[in-house]
């Protein structure tokens, strides 16, 4: 008996441990099965956690490419002159144009927010280098000349990434704003329009790092193209002694000199700034000669305290519209007028793929992929611009003295035109300045409408005028000189200032 029961036990125990090995296979299966499902999903999320980064990493390259910098300088009558027709063919027709500024306001703040999510996790350039539209520009350089092998004025900044506060005015928070953290971005102030530094990171360097010096004296280094100018002290002579003859022959009129230096200025690491001549010692130089009751506006300590802000185009010899401000700001402080904080004006982007005509000089196709951003600082005050011919005749009236449709440095008082006229009906009319000017000028005299009542413009490479009859019919307070250091190191200019007054 005993054994039948040890016998029966014994079967019980193998088919339960039968069993339990049978429900071990099929747990086992699915563990493995799941195992599959999990890596593959692991393998989706990570390829496209891959795919993010890379677009992000693309469009950042792009932005870096794009940053720019430039100032206007003055190098080729030849080649205004061009610039001047290419302005003359869009002014062929004589209606109003409006250029409303509210419509591109605004889209360059839905830009803005649409993209802020990439922005805080990435480069704030993606929004800005992510179209990439070709610039044709067919403004040619302002006041390059043909006899002068010194490039033209060329700088840059990395980072096209809009002005801190354009979206300021729109409460709504950045869509990749968490609704449970009510702080705003560290890119988001109000107080400040001004475009991120866009130079290094780095203030500490111990080499030149991958600077390159051109044949042509530009200097290709961090993505942007940066020129320079030499000093001769015959010409700043020659130039001193025209200013002065101005200030005796109109002795009512204060007469001013705003110099724009060449945008080597801006590097920051003293290794590529020493390849080649010190614009600031430059200008202090150029200011050694001046005298008989002259206003030089010297803006190297300006510039050097804003070292490596987008205050030049990387592709394109002009400066940027930020550098425009900082020497509007000095002129202003140096006649004794209060300048309007940046922070003040709306900014618009006119355009985020700009190339300029840096290469027709430094003759290096990398500086092709410069790619960079315009910003415009609308003017606050209604105002109306009248373009005039050579003649005097009207060509264009404007409703805006700047032109946000057209895609290229132009969009300042509509490029290089003889002779135009700025009325700004809220300001002094009995208050009149008269600004004698290259391209340099076109981006600094927008902010003259915070002033004046009337701004007279005139290129003289496009129109030879008799200024003894013109401020004593228009009550001209002041007469502003406004040409690059380049510009003022030859004497082209200097023989249009004097042919206005006759000599």
């Amino acid at each position: 008996m005993k054994r039948i029961l040890l016998l029966g036990l014994c079967f019980l125990l193998f088919i339960v441990a039968y069993g339990c090995a049978q429900g071990d296979d099929a747990p086992s299966g699915s563990t493995s099965s799941a195992g599959l499902s999990s890596g593959k999903s692991n393998g989706s999320i990570e390829d496209s956690g891959s795919e993010l980064y890379s677009s992000d990493g693309s469009t950042g390259d792009v932005g870096d490419s794009s940053s720019a910098a430039s100032e206007s300088d003055g190098s080729s009558e030849t080649d205004d002159s061009s610039e001047g027709d290419a302005s003359g063919e869009d002014n062929t027709s004589s209606d109003v144009e409006s250029t409303d500024n509210g419509s591109d306001v605004e889209s360059s703040i839905e830009d803005s927010d649409v993209d802020s999510s990439i922005e805080d996790s990435d480069d704030e350039s993606s929004i800005e280098s992510s179209d990439v539209e070709s610039s044709d520009d067919p403004t040619p350089p302002d006041d390059e000349s043909s006899d002068d092998p010194t490039p033209p004025d060329d700088e840059s900044s990395d980072d096209p990434t809009p002005p801190d506060d354009e979206s300021s005015d729109d409460p709504t928070p950045p869509d990749d704003e968490s609704s449970d953290d009510p702080t705003p971005p560290d890119d988001e102030s109000s107080d400040d329009p001004t475009p991120p530094d866009e130079s290094e990171d780095e203030d500490v360097y111990t080499d030149a790092g991958d600077a390159e010096l051109l044949d042509s004296g530009y200097i290709l280094y961090n993505g942007a193209a940066y020129h320079s100018t030499s000093y001769k002290p015959e010409v700043a002579q020659a130039y001193a002694d025209t200013y002065a003859l101005y200030a005796q022959m109109f002795p009512d009129v204060r007469i001013s000199v705003v110099t724009p230096p060449q945008s080597a200025i801006n590097i920051k690491n003293p290794y590529v700034s020493a390849m080649t001549n010190d614009q600031g010692v430059i200008l202090d130089n150029m200011e050694s000669h001046i005298y008989g009751n002259v206003n030089f506006v010297n803006l190297r300590k300006t510039f050097e305290a804003h070292k490596g802000e987008y205050m030049y185009f990387k592709s394109d010899y002009h400066w940027t519209q930020l550098g425009a401000y900082y020497a509007y700001s000095d002129f202003a402080k140096s006649i004794g007028l209060t300048p309007t904080p940046l922070s003040s004006f709306d900014v618009t982007t006119v355009s985020t793929s700009f190339i300029g005509r840096t290469n027709d000089y430094a003759h290096d196709d990398r500086i092709l992929s410069f790619y960079d951003t315009i910003y415009a600082y609308m003017p606050r005050k209604t105002h109306t611009m009248t373009v005039h011919n050579s003649d005097l005749s009207v060509n264009r009236v404007f409703s805006n003295c700047i032109h946000v449709s057209r895609d290229s440095y132009s969009c300042f008082i509509n490029g290089d035109n003889p002779y135009t006229v700025i009325n700004v009906p809220s300001n002094d009319q009995s208050k009149t300045a008269l600004v004698i000017k290259e391209s340099s000028g076109n981006a600094f005299v927008p902010f003259l409408t915070e002033h004046y009542g009337n701004i007279i413009v005139i290129d003289p490479r496009h129109i030879n005028i008799d200024l003894r009859t013109l401020v004593a019919e228009k009550g001209v307070d002041d007469i502003i000189f406004h040409a690059t250091a380049s510009t003022c190191s030859r004497t082209a200019y200097n023989d249009y200032y004097r042919a206005l007054i006759g000599q």
